[in-house]
């Protein structure tokens, strides 16, 4: 059984993160970590109530964070906890948020990490984005849950591909296709040129990998439309439940295009769960 990590702040926008995170590990028999990180700006560590005065009780504030987690998820699932095997985990923050989840996802070998896009708590004010730092250094696919979506079962991918490393892509989404038992959309962009210099290579690759649950798509990219708007056009009649990507350092076409108007813009517009992979 493999583990898969949810964070929480407590806020309402963490409760989706945790939501689809359940759902996931609901259709792979994976384990849950619910991980909530402690720091220095939380008034019920850094204040005594009774003297108002600033102290640090690291070993009371843990315990006492744990039990209002333990609270807390009852919260999230009002109608019952789903039959999910999960365990509850509070950490004190080291250098950043991130990095403390980061060393926490190394050290106890998780397999993907879950968190809710853009929460208001004091996280985000102080410390910045969580999802926008995880992008940049998290070891494992990071799963991005909009705060107006709302979980549903898992029952479509889809994959946008730049077809740089197909075969090693499409080796992980099979993988992750067979674990959610889902059919698979694939979508590479490209404009008029490229698409037909590539024809016979783009669709032996087509050839090579669809059936009756994976299709490949070939989408001309219009110089005149922007590219957020060309894919709300092909995911809303798709309604996939999870849109996939792969994360490269060397960024391609569809890498510029996602990432400096920031890859949230894509989950909040389509309120999409988006599942960023690092590159093999």
């Amino acid at each position: 059984m493999g583990k898969i990590l949810v964070t929480t702040d407590f806020s309402g926008h963490s409760r989706k993160g945790i939501r689809f995170a359940f759902q996931y590990a609901q259709q792979t028999q994976s384990k849950v970590v619910l991980l909530h990180v402690l720091n220095l700006f939380d008034p019920e560590i850094a204040i005594d109530s009774r003297t108002a005065t600033p102290q640090l009780r690291w070993e009371e504030a843990l315990q006492l964070k744990t039990n209002q987690l333990k609270k807390y998820i009852h919260v999230v699932f009002p109608s019952g906890i789903p039959k999910v095997d999960y365990e509850i985990v509070c950490l004190k923050l080291e250098r950043s948020l991130a990095a403390t989840i980061i060393h926490y996802t190394k050290m106890e070998a998780i397999e993907m990490v879950f968190c809710s896009e853009n929460g208001v708590s004091i996280y985000k004010t102080l410390l910045g984005s969580l999802p926008e730092a995880l992008l940049q250094h998290c070891p494992v696919p990071l799963c991005i849950v909009p705060n107006r979506y709302r979980t549903t079962p898992i029952h479509s991918l889809c994959y946008l591909t730049d077809m740089a490393h197909i075969d090693d892509e499409m080796a992980q989404i099979t993988s992750l296709q067979r674990r959610l038992e889902v059919r698979v959309d694939v979508l590479f962009f490209a404009y008029e040129m490229e698409l037909k210099a590539r024809f016979t290579q783009l669709h032996e690759t087509a050839k090579s990998y669809e059936n009756n649950t994976v299709r490949f798509q070939y989408i001309q990219l219009i110089p005149q439309t922007p590219f957020k708007e060309l894919l709300h056009r092909l995911l809303h009649p798709l309604k996939p439940s999870l849109v996939v990507l792969f994360r490269t350092p060397n960024r391609s076409l569809l890498s510029r295009m996602l990432f400096p108007s920031k890859t949230s813009a894509l989950v909040l517009e389509n309120h999409l769960p988006l599942l960023v992979i690092p590159k093999p």
